[in-house]
């Protein structure tokens, strides 16, 4: 990963944040990442909708000055990846701003069913995206910081996701090329 002056996390909900910046401490120092604000209650699906916008277009004006990376983390829900990128885009659209090129280094995290799949997934579990294992274990946030470097390895060129691997994951592997 280029080592950005700043890194900008927009994610629904704490346990997004804690394993994006479990993640980027590998790549970065504490200081160039920055958490934006969580929602102080409600959807945080539908926050990050409302600020993505906003994110990408000051993203955007200081990329254009200073090495900067902005990463977008919302789940898909029961919907797929694909459906979450195309309603990401609309959003850039309705407010009359350009589509993310292929050169932004701006990165979408979209666990397929939510963050805990992945959680799980990445600690050795098996897991399928169809179901919802957020309140499956009250332990899940101890699975936080080894999943952030399980992620990372298998993130590393010529690595192989093992057969338990996610297509999601897979997808955020494809995601963070913008990085480099």
């Amino acid at each position: 990963m280029a080592n950005p002056s700043l890194v900008v996390v927009l994610a629904e909900d704490r346990r997004q944040q804690r394993f994006i910046r479990e993640y980027l401490r590998h790549f970065c120092e504490p200081h160039q990442i920055r958490l934006a604000p969580l929602p102080a209650g409600g959807s945080g699906e539908q926050f990050v909708r409302k600020h993505y916008a906003s994110e990408v277009k000051a993203y955007r004006s200081r990329a254009a000055r200073a090495g900067t990376a902005l990463f977008i983390a919302i789940d898909a829900d029961t919907g797929t990846v694909a459906a979450r990128r195309t309603q990401l885009a609309a959003i850039l659209a309705e407010a009359a701003l350009p589509p993310r090129t292929a050169t932004e280094a701006v990165v979408h995290i979209i666990p397929k069913r939510n963050i805990e799949t992945w959680l799980f997934c990445l600690t050795g579990t098996a897991v399928n995206e169809e179901t919802d294992y957020k309140s499956q274990d009250p332990r899940v946030d101890n699975l936080v910081k080894p999943a952030a470097v399980t992620f990372m390895e298998w993130n590393r060129p010529n690595a192989a996701v093992p057969p338990h691997g996610i297509a999601s994951l897979t997808e955020a592997f494809i995601e963070l090329r913008r990085l480099v």
